[in-house]
């Protein structure tokens, strides 16, 4: 085979790896009546219904163009946020119609040692409320 080849393809390889590995999870968002909205981790996460809890440590509200609006972190805090799949994170701030933002925050699955990589989550999304012209509002 050849040399170059081989190499190109090794490459690749480790490229596709990195990727997979440090890949950012998109949350699941839906719209409260109130116009603000519920973000959580979607239900497949718990494939097999166990039941699982995720212990949340940092959450953030970033604006296109403006930086960070609002963060909580839970790593120093006392009291650890669990919640689980399906379930709305309580993100401290009244988002506002029309304004692009980033959204996130990290999980690890409850009960699970935290050196475990792969029970380790980043969780991001891109998010806009739009309030439309009779009133209600979508995402």
């Amino acid at each position: 085979m050849n040399k170059n080849l081989l190499r190109d393809l090794l490459l690749i390889f480790l490229v596709i790896l990195i990727n997979g590995c440090i890949r950012g999870y998109t949350p699941d968002i839906v719209l409260k009546k109130d116009g603000q909205p519920c973000i959580s981790i979607p239900a497949n996460e718990d494939f097999f219904m166990r039941i699982k809890e995720f212990d949340i440590s940092y959450l953030y509200v970033f604006q296109a163009g403006v930086g960070e609006l609002w963060s909580k972190n839970y790593l120093s805090s006392k009291k650890n946020y669990y919640i689980k799949n399906q379930q709305c994170l309580y993100f401290n701030y009244r988002f506002q119609a029309n304004i692009l933002y980033s959204i996130g925050f990290f999980s690890i699955e409850k009960g699970n040692d935290e050196l475990q990589n792969s029970t380790k989550k980043n969780w991001k999304r891109y998010m806009r409320i739009i309030k439309k012209p009779d009133g209600t509002f979508q995402l």
